[in-house]
């Protein structure tokens, strides 16, 4: 039989209409880019799993600021504002600030140093679990602004080590505030 003696159904165009492949898969016949790949995200999650921390230094020092304008909680008057200044050293170079305020009730410096301690000793390992550990020896809420400035420190030095502003690894900056 030859091709001319086939009857196959027609396009609007005039050409047959090939069954197996709809009109649009036959559209496009030039060659196929290959596909994107997808974008690296570094965003935090990933760097508490990936990244090694090994630190070089870490140390915690007293800043006493006085204050321009004095004021009283309860029947504690304040006349200085006492912080703790932490930083932490990574083996890299990078270094990272963190600072806790220190008032007699909420918090204790020796907590910061003694984190900064356990930061020097502890072998290499992924940043996930050096927050662990600082977490583990300041539990709870009685220690929270002392681990805040430590763990600060720490995330500081490792967006440093990166090259990426912390403020671009906590998410980016807002024109706005919700609260």
């Amino acid at each position: 039989m030859l091709a001319s003696n086939l009857s196959l159904p027609r396009s609007v165009h005039g050409r047959p209409k090939d069954r197996n492949f709809p009109s649009r898969a036959r559209a496009y016949c030039g060659p196929v880019a290959p596909p994107r790949p997808a974008p690296v995200v570094l965003g935090f999650g990933s760097l508490m799993e990936t990244f090694v921390v090994e630190v070089r230094r870490a140390e915690s020092r007293a800043l006493d600021v006085p204050l321009a304008a004095p004021f009283t909680i309860a029947t504690l008057r304040l006349e200085r504002m006492g912080n703790e200044a932490v930083r932490v050293e990574l083996r890299n170079g990078c270094a990272g600030w963190g600072d806790e305020p220190v008032l007699p009730s909420v918090t204790a410096e020796e907590k910061a140093r003694e984190a900064c301690e356990v930061l020097r000793r502890n072998p290499a390992m992924a940043l996930g679990r050096a927050l662990g550990e600082i977490a583990a020896i300041l539990p709870g809420h009685e220690f929270a602004s002392v681990q805040a400035g430590v763990e600060m420190a720490l995330i500081d030095a490792v967006a440093n080590s990166i090259g990426t502003p912390l403020w671009k690894l906590s998410g980016g900056a807002l024109n706005t505030l919700t609260t």
